[in-house]
């Protein structure tokens, strides 16, 4: 059965649709499970036969025989419990993996996106310059704590799973 994503034509590396597909598609591949890239455009999100899909016409979402989930997190929870590997076997490891996964999407993520809404959307607003230092401040917080927390590890957590 063919793994259908949904990515954004336009600019998939910068969306959350390409979490989904950097971190599993390779290993799917590994796995022989065929996959393919649905390419949608900002308009094509909006119309009624992706919302069907995905109720807030965004992206990513993922397709599996009749089986179609939406949110990052639980696309790469889904992948992450469906292929060994993904998530540790040991019960407190594979809370702490659980938990980088929210992390990932909740703690780190938010000033990101915030940076990048702000260089793309907010660019020709009088108070872009004066906002900007202080978006990219909380973005540079947000990695020297995760960095912090990294030191000169591999894994977040000991060994590699869905939340690195």
């Amino acid at each position: 059965m063919t793994i259908t994503i949904t990515a954004l034509n336009s600019h998939p590396m910068a969306a959350r649709d390409w979490r989904v597909i950097r971190a599993f598609a390779g290993r799917l591949k590994k796995w022989a499970n065929p996959y393919e890239v649905r390419l949608v455009s900002f308009r094509a999100m909006k119309e009624p036969a992706h919302r069907a899909v995905h109720p807030f016409g965004q992206i990513p979402t993922f397709e599996e025989g009749d089986l179609a989930l939406f949110e990052t997190g639980a696309i790469v929870f889904h992948i992450a419990e469906r292929h060994a590997g993904l998530l540790p076997d040991d019960a407190n490891a594979r809370a702490r993996a659980i938990t980088w996964m929210f992390a990932a999407l909740n703690t780190v993520e938010p000033p990101i996106l915030e940076r990048e809404t702000a260089r793309l959307l907010e660019g020709d607003k009088t108070w872009y310059e004066e906002r900007l230092p202080l978006v990219e401040d909380r973005v540079r917080d947000r990695l020297d704590q995760l960095s912090g927390r990294l030191g000169d590890a591999d894994w977040l957590d000991a060994a590699f799973s869905a939340a690195t």
